[in-house]
C-alpha cells in the first residue's frame, strides 16, 4: 500500500472510454485509483457484481500496475444506481455488506473501500443512515487486512451543514462517530448548486468541513469536464487559481488534495498532470 498522506490526486475509474487504459494510469500524475463502482447483481439479489469498464479479465494484473508504481487502488461500492432498498436491507446486515466488501479487496487485491453512499432515505428518516454507515466504517476497520485497510467516503456538501435540515447533518455526526477510521474524505463539490457552482463556494464550504475533518483528510471533489456531472465544474486553470492556490494559502502543506470524476473525460490524461503539477506531486519515477 502506497502512502496516505497529503496532498492526494484521486481519479474514479468508472468507464472504459478513454484512449489511455486503466493500468497506463500508472503514467499519470494521480496518487490514488478508485475502481467504481460495486452494486447489488438485481433488485432482489443484493450479492455484489462490478458495474463499469475496469471488471474484465485484466483486473487483478491493472490493479497490480498501478500499485508497482506506487498508487493506491481502492473499490468503491455504491454511487447514484445503488437502489434505496438494497442500502436500507445492508442496514439491517452490516456484517453481510463487510463480508462481501472483504472478499473483493483479498481476492483481487485492492487497497481498501470507498463508501459512494447517495440514498437520501437514510438521512431523512426512512432508517438510520447515520447509524448504518458509522456500523459499516467500523466494520471494515476490523475486518479489513492490514495495508489494505483505506477507508474513504465520498459524501455530499450538504450532509455536512447543520441548517440544511432535511439531511440533519448526517456527516458530521458521521464524522463524530468514526471519523478516526476514515483514512480521507473525497467530499463531491458537484452538484449541488447552491454549495459549489462556483470557485469561492467550493473555498468556502471547504473551509467549513475542514473546520470538523481537519484540512488533511478533506479532499476537494471535482467533474474533470463539463460534461461529467450535471453542475459544478469549473475549467483546470480556475480550479488551480481559484480553487487549490488558496486554500494551500490558507491550509499549507495540510490542505487535502483534489478528487476528480473521472477518468473517461481525461482524454490525454491533462486534468490529472495538471493538478498533480498544482500539488507538486509527479507520475511514477519521476523526481
Amino acid at each position: 500500500m502506497a502512502g496516505t498522506d497529503p496532498p492526494r490526486n484521486v481519479i474514479y475509474y468508472n468507464s472504459d472510454a478513454n484512449q489511455i487504459p486503466l493500468a497506463g494510469i500508472a503514467n499519470l500524475s494521480y496518487t490514488d485509483v478508485i475502481i467504481a463502482f460495486l452494486v447489488p447483481k438485481s433488485i432482489n439479489d443484493f450479492d455484489l457484481i462490478g458495474k463499469g469498464g475496469a471488471f474484465n479479465d485484466n483486473l487483478q494484473s491493472n490493479i497490480q500496475a498501478l500499485q508497482n508504481a506506487n498508487k493506491n487502488v481502492l473499490i468503491s461500492v455504491g454511487g447514484s444506481t445503488f437502489p434505496s432498498s438494497a442500502w436500507q436491507s445492508y442496514s439491517q446486515n452490516v456484517n453481510g455488506l463487510v463480508n462481501q466488501l472483504l472478499t473483493w479487496v483479498t481476492n483481487h487485491g485492492f487497497d481498501g473501500v470507498d463508501i459512494d453512499y447517495e440514498d437520501d432515505a437514510g438521512f431523512t428518516g426512512t432508517y438510520d443512515g447515520i447509524g448504518f454507515l458509522s456500523a459499516l466504517t467500523s466494520g471494515l476497520a476490523q475486518a479489513l487486512p492490514a495495508g489494505q485497510n483505506i477507508i474513504t467516503h465520498a459524501p455530499q456538501t450538504p450532509y455536512w451543514d447543520p441548517k440544511n435540515e432535511r439531511y440533519n447533518n448526517a456527516y458530521t455526526k458521521i464524522w463524530q462517530q468514526v471519523g478516526n477510521q476514515i483514512t480521507w474524505i473525497n467530499n463531491q463539490f458537484y452538484n449541488n448548486m447552491t454549495y459549489d457552482q462556483d470557485a469561492a463556494l467550493k473555498v468556502f464550504w471547504y473551509q467549513n468541513i475542514a473546520a470538523i475533518t481537519g484540512p488533511e483528510r478533506l479532499l476537494v471533489g471535482a467533474p474533470v469536464a463539463s460534461g461529467a456531472t450535471a453542475e459544478g465544474y469549473i475549467s483546470l486553470d480556475d480550479m488551480i487559481q481559484d480553487v487549490i492556490k488558496p486554500l494551500q494559502s490558507n491550509f499549507g502543506a495540510q490542505f487535502g488534495g483534489m478528487m476528480g470524476w473521472q477518468f473517461s473525460h481525461d482524454q490525454a490524461g491533462d486534468w490529472g498532470n495538471g493538478i498533480g503539477a498544482a500539488l507538486d506531486v509527479q507520475p511514477a519515477g519521476q523526481a
